[in-house]
């Protein structure tokens, strides 16, 4: 599986950047035919980046605790959810 994943300086955040760059990974990854299903693994704590998950047309498709034992939400979207949003 491929990961769309971003890290923004914070003077950045809140711009439209990460949210930019999420959509056009994901674009350019079902476009292409890279995958079938694209995810983010998003720290629990991290709603910021929870929300832009959503944003970019994933769900949440469970819950896992990394090895340092932090718990990680997996978002994740299927191209054929992809093909039905154009």
């Amino acid at each position: 599986k491929l990961e769309i994943g971003y890290s923004i300086l914070p003077k950045y955040w809140g711009m439209g950047y990460a949210t930019e760059a999420a959509q056009k990974c994901k674009d350019y990854a079902f476009s292409n035919n890279l995958t079938d299903h694209l995810i983010s693994m998003v720290f629990v704590e991290n709603e910021a980046s929870a929300k832009l998950a959503l944003k970019n047309g994933m769900q949440l498709e469970k819950t896992i605790v990394d090895f340092d034992g932090m718990p990680l939400q997996i978002f994740g979207i299927h191209k054929t959810t992809w093909l039905r949003s154009k």
